[in-house]
């Protein structure tokens, strides 16, 4: 039998570019266990490690491997990629800025950073890192779509549409650079051209899920609703856990007056899925379009289901506006605000990325405050017996919080969306004009169950509205449609809003 390490790591790399994990995952022992040290060993059985989901052992191995080379950032990056398939997406970000610090030019962690800061909202910062990256590597034209669509989310539509053009040329008019250029045009509303674009990708034989979704989106949005349905049922046989395409769908059965379809769907789904916020708030609104109107109530029941805390002072402020405005200032000052970013519901305003809740001592006291308010919000809603509800369905698995500040100015709201992330969902408010509702008795203030525009409704839903006020936070499933009502003034109006995620649905992300 071989003695030779290098024998064992040869055969381990061909069982598992063949997908023969366990063969594979016995091969690297044996290499490991002859030359302990062996980088490449260490590497390649710590992205086996991850991906059996075994993060924990996945981070020993590469923190290993980084400790023989410490120069070499390819060990720093799969330590973030570990962080980020666990969903700890603060640790895989500190370990890719690491990575940058070890190696400035490092095109995996230039991309892999800034494709987290996108997501996490830093979208400014992410475009930059895109430049960077592609600088040094201007021919790739994955690199160049990321870029593209991040361009789209900071609303620079021309520049990101003059990317897909390059990236067209490029690619040779690849499909996957068409459904970009699809999904940029979607972001700026211009459905029939995106429509266009997403079908020839789609005719070329790229089926992916998700350009589906935005082809039917489109053809929706045009009044194509049978071809809608269509795509859309295509999408869902490509992945039947695409839970945005299932949601997608039962509007579409709602629009053809198709209930029992589009109820039908929604249960079958939640039996495999429950708690699955898209679908959960489109079987809602399918079943007050049905009639069903108690049932529905069962999933929309504002008095059961909202609830609303009033902070006292927290320790180590003179008083509750001092605590206020030192939160309103953080978020004033927040480097990653952006106005009327494509992809959020803020119109009229500005908002930050992700905060850093530890960054500051009134942070940290509004963390302590959301964290004891849901925990409340848990123990009454087990005590008043909706321990079978599905508001109950995500909670017992491992959960984090992502937390984000608005500003809004005058004219500006919070259009109606939900959050498909989250558990719970809530909102802060820090600081308020003193003349919001001078025009509007309700003028700024919260409403629930109302759904965006495209989707459809048999008659006006039951809607809940709710004051804010400075220091008031109000809890609500993440699933409930809500929307804010604009104001006039010349102050604004600030509030830190949250989701407390299940670590399951950043994984999916």
């Amino acid at each position: 039998m071989s003695t030779d390490p290098e024998t064992y790591l040869q055969q381990a790399m061909q069982e598992h570019q063949q997908g023969n994990l366990y063969d594979a995952d016995l091969l690297y022992a044996q290499a490991l266990q002859i030359n302990p040290n062996n980088i490449q060993a260490l590497r390649l059985k710590g992205i086996l490690k991850r991906e059996y989901g075994d993060i924990d052992e996945s981070l020993k191995l590469f923190t290993q491997a980084s400790k023989l080379n410490p120069k070499d950032a390819e060990h720093i990056n799969e330590i973030a990629l570990s962080h980020m398939a666990a969903g700890n997406l603060q640790q895989a970000e500190q370990s890719l800025r690491h990575a940058l610090h070890t190696d400035p030019e490092s095109i995996k962690a230039l991309t892999n950073l800034g494709a987290l800061l996108q997501q996490r909202g830093h979208i400014q910062e992410a475009i930059h890192l895109y430049q960077m990256a592609l600088e040094i590597q201007p021919d790739d034209v994955q690199l160049r779509c990321n870029y593209a669509k991040t361009l789209s989310d900071a609303g620079e539509d021309e520049q990101a549409l003059q990317q897909c053009e390059t990236a067209l040329k490029q690619s040779s008019d690849h499909p996957y650079v068409l459904t970009v250029k699809g999904a940029v045009l979607l972001d700026q509303k211009c459905y029939e051209e995106a429509g266009s674009i997403l079908e020839t990708a789609r005719l070329q034989g790229y089926e992916e899920d998700m350009a589906l979704v935005n082809l039917a989106l489109a053809l929706y949005q045009t009044g194509d609703i049978k071809s809608a349905t269509k795509i859309l049922q295509r999408a869902i046989t490509l992945n039947p856990y695409n839970a945005r395409a299932v949601a997608d769908l039962t509007n579409c059965h709602c629009t053809t007056g198709n209930y029992a379809d589009a109820l039908t769907l929604c249960e079958e789904f939640l039996k495999q899925h429950p708690g699955e916020r898209l679908v959960l708030g489109a079987y809602a609104l399918a079943l007050h379009n049905a009639g069903q109107s108690e049932q529905a109530l069962t999933l929309s029941n504002c008095t059961k289901l909202v609830h609303v805390f009033d902070l006292d002072t927290p320790k180590g402020f003179a008083d509750l506006n001092v605590f206020n405005n030192a939160l309103a200032s953080q978020i004033r000052s927040d480097s990653s605000l952006l106005t009327n970013p494509v992809s959020k519901s803020t119109y009229g305003g500005d908002q930050t990325g992700e905060l850093d809740m530890e960054a500051s001592l009134a942070s940290k006291a509004l963390l302590t405050f959301i964290q004891d308010s849901v925990t409340s919000v848990a123990n009454q809603f087990m005590a008043s017996g909706l321990d079978k509800h599905p508001v109950m369905a995500p909670a017992n698995g491992t959960q984090m919080i992502r937390a984000w500040g608005t500003l809004i100015r005058a004219g500006g709201q919070q259009t109606a969306h939900m959050h498909p992330l989250g558990w719970l969902s809530g909102v802060y408010y820090a600081h308020l004009p003193p003349d919001m509702g001078a025009a509007s008795a309700e003028a700024g203030w919260l409403e629930f169950n109302k759904p965006p525009e495209r989707f459809y409704c048999e008659a006006e839903p039951d809607t809940r509205r709710y004051e804010p006020r400075e220091g008031r936070l109000i809890i609500f499933p993440s699933w409930f449609w809500h929307q804010t009502f604009p104001f006039e003034s010349k102050d604004e109006r600030i509030s830190i809003a949250f989701d407390i995620v299940p670590l399951e649905a950043l994984r999916m992300i």
